[in-house]
């Protein structure tokens, strides 16, 4: 009986593993794609927002917004041509 348990478990584990894994390999290729010109877009956007640089912050935004414009451009691309 506590065979049963141990294996249900380490299965449920191994799913919530697999998961975050799938999780932080989207994170870690949206980063790579992305560049640093994007993340620094939308960090320098939030800060600048937070201190009150609501114009600034937008040029920021838009920086980020081109970058995945980009990306998401490329990706749609990739599937119509297939």
């Amino acid at each position: 009986m506590a065979q049963k348990r141990v294996k249900k478990t380490t299965k449920k584990v191994a799913e919530k593993v697999s998961a975050v894994k799938k999780v932080i390999n989207a994170i870690k290729a949206w980063l790579s794609a992305n560049g640093v010109e994007g993340i620094l877009g939308v960090i320098a956007g939030v800060i600048l927002w937070i201190f009150g640089y609501k114009i600034y912050a937008g040029f920021a935004f838009g920086v980020f917004a081109t970058r995945n414009w980009d990306f998401i451009k490329g990706w749609v691309l990739k599937l119509l041509n297939k």
